[in-house]
């Protein structure tokens, strides 16, 4: 893995943040904070799934290593290394990520995921 992965060490000064629906899940993510989005760099060295949620924002999303599915009531498709996603407001989906996924999301919501540290952005 190249330095410019290592989510760790690039986002080291950016606080950390857990999947906001189900903490158990084994993904980091790592908060920029903007007045009317959140940006979320998002890592799982592990597979896993998110289970159906919505939230009435957009969300968008880059794949950077690895895969995802987002699954909808209306469609379902995969995205690889590189692709990009858009989930429209209220839209129910769920989604299964492969091993060693990266993604970057923007959340077009100032308050989609929380800080770890009780609430302390840089």
């Amino acid at each position: 893995m190249t330095e410019a992965l290592d989510f760790d060490a690039v986002f080291a000064l950016l606080p950390k943040v857990q999947f906001p629906f189900d903490k158990s899940l084994p993904v980091r993510g790592w908060l920029v904070q903007g007045r009317e989005q959140q940006v979320v760099f998002w890592h799982s060295k592990q597979s896993y799934e998110s289970q159906e949620h919505s939230h009435p924002y957009v969300e968008w999303g880059v794949v950077i290593t690895g895969w995802c599915e987002v699954i909808t009531p209306a469609w379902h498709r995969t995205y690889n290394a590189g692709d990009a996603f858009c989930i429209e407001p209220g839209l129910p989906h769920a989604s299964v990520m492969s091993e060693d996924y990266r993604a970057v999301d923007i959340f077009f919501s100032p308050n989609h995921v929380k800080p770890e540290d009780g609430g302390q952005t840089r």
